[in-house]
């Protein structure tokens, strides 16, 4: 459910990627109100998906989950009436976002300079792969490519096998957020002082800078070590038990753990109801315990073959062991906790029906709630802004759609 602590923000969502998209997004749960520029074709991601069938006769998941709570305008910003009505609608807002390659809104004769001469006020978020400077500024991207460019991927994957990145869009998403949270901190400073700004975000210099990079990188960075690629379950740094990190079998699913340090290995040897291998010679310390894993963990998996998640997820809570049993899809969207909470969201689609999308992953205690609106159809509000924010009449309306300017 969006709060309305900035209800009083328009946010014009230019973005054609997710980033910029998600930054737009994350920005409605806040209150603002986000307008989401399209080409009359529709953006992009209406027809992304990784399941041919998920995204008919409506758009794909993705595009409802960036959009959610937006509206939507169809407009053609290669033609010069479409140019003029973007100029005033920006003229009109506090919030700017695009991902264009750097110099394209400048070429459409909205340079933050000229915008800020007659808004002093906008923020514009510039949301692209390597910044607005730099011998990589005008190069494409995917994730793959941001991913590896920011040294993240260097050390995933087996150390006999090539490098890997993480699933999903990370470091797509990872940014995204960080342009919002940058948006958010201008508009503090637009509060106080009346001002706006020109945020740069580099998708690239976003996930370098993830605390997971750093801490990666900082062997390097103190004393020259690289951080090799290393056996699953093995710490270079030797702070971890690695006969019980990462993912394991059980009797009805898969379970995850990160047990840290050797304080906790005596509560693991409890749990299992093996006290008696706290003192056994072959795993009295941590160096003999990583020596002798593939032993211990065989013991250990003989423990989690004989139990449920849930029931292991009881033991390791009153062991006080970090670790957490693996929820498939439907387990997310009935899991106790999330339904508790009200974190998922129904919403009534006018051609998806009711669907189901992820709320708010905050808590505002003395601000109202809006009811989520879901995405919008493809120009759905484009009359509407039209004629109440710019003041277009109905004649002139139709003389725009029928050209295809809107």
């Amino acid at each position: 459910m969006p709060y309305t602590a900035l209800k009083k923000f328009t946010v014009l969502d230019l973005s054609n990627r997710l980033a910029g998209s998600f930054c737009a997004k994350t920005l409605g749960l806040y209150g603002c109100e986000v307008i989401k520029i399209e080409p009359p074709s529709g953006d992009l991601t209406r027809k992304w998906s990784d399941s041919p069938n998920s995204c008919e006769p409506g758009d794909s998941p993705l595009f409802h989950h960036l959009n959610a709570g937006k509206k939507s305008v169809t407009l053609n910003i290669d033609s010069p009436e479409g140019r003029d009505i973007l100029g005033i609608l920006i003229q009109k807002s506090g919030v700017l976002i695009e991902t264009f390659q750097p110099g394209r809104m400048e070429s459409l004769g909205f340079s933050y300079k000229s915008i800020s001469d007659t808004n002093p006020g906008l923020i514009m978020t510039s949301v692209t792969p390597y910044g607005q400077t730099g011998p990589h500024s005008e190069f494409d991207y995917t994730e793959l490519t941001v991913f590896a460019m920011s040294g993240a991927m260097h050390r995933e994957g087996l150390p006999n096998r090539y490098p890997i990145r993480y699933g999903a869009e990370v470091a797509q998403y990872y940014s995204g957020n960080l342009a919002a949270a940058a948006t958010v901190s201008a508009l503090l400073k637009f509060l106080r002082k009346g001002k706006g700004d020109w945020l740069d975000i580099s998708i690239q210099e976003c996930m370098a800078g993830h605390p997971h990079q750093i801490g990666r990188r900082a062997p390097f960075i103190y004393s020259g070590e690289l951080d090799p690629r290393e056996q699953p379950r093995i710490s270079a740094s030797g702070t971890r038990e690695p006969y019980a990190v990462g993912t394991f079998r059980c009797k009805d699913g898969f379970m995850s753990f990160l047990p840290l340090g050797a304080r906790m290995w005596p509560n693991i040897a409890r749990m299992i109801d093996r006290e008696d291998l706290i003192s056994n010679p072959l795993f009295e310390d941590s160096d003999k315990r990583t020596a002798n894993r593939i032993e211990l963990e065989s013991i250990f998996q003989g423990w989690l073959n004989e139990r449920t998640r849930q029931e292991i997820f009881e033991a390791i809570q009153e062991a006080g062991i970090p670790g957490s049993p693996i929820l498939r899809s439907d387990e997310v969207m009935k899991n106790e906790q999330f339904l508790n909470r009200e974190y998922f969201t129904l919403v009534d689609h006018p051609q998806q029906g009711q669907i189901k999308l992820t709320g708010d992953p905050f808590r505002l205690s003395a601000v109202d709630k809006m009811p989520l609106r879901p995405a919008p159809l493809l120009g759905e509000h484009t009359e509407q802004v039209l004629t109440e924010t710019i003041g277009i009449d109905t004649n002139h309306f139709m003389s725009l759609r029928e050209r295809g300017i809107v």
